[in-house]
């Protein structure tokens, strides 16, 4: 089952400059993100970091050396502090 506000939209200013797949194309669970290999492609690696300029909304993806995770900045009651949340992916 697809939660449709799972991944917040981007509305930070820095966002504009932030390449990313549509959050539409992804369907998310609580453990996994289906996305075609297209999506996965737009998607920038970051397996040894995380990227700066943490805002709502922001996707890439990491390795963790036996899975590709989705990972995101997710909604969070203080800006400054937004959560990092993790799916497999499933491509």
């Amino acid at each position: 089952m697809k939660d449709e506000n799972i991944i917040p939209e981007i509305t930070h200013p820095l966002g504009k400059h932030w390449d990313q797949p549509s959050k539409d194309n992804i369907l998310i669970d609580d453990k996994n993100a289906l996305m075609s290999e297209k999506d996965f492609n737009e998607l920038k690696e970051y397996s040894c970091s995380v990227p700066s300029g943490a805002y709502e909304g922001k996707m890439w993806k990491n390795y963790d050396g036996t899975n590709w995770g989705l990972v995101w900045y997710g909604e969070s009651e203080n800006p400054d502090n937004a959560s990092i949340n993790y799916r497999k992916i499933i491509i």
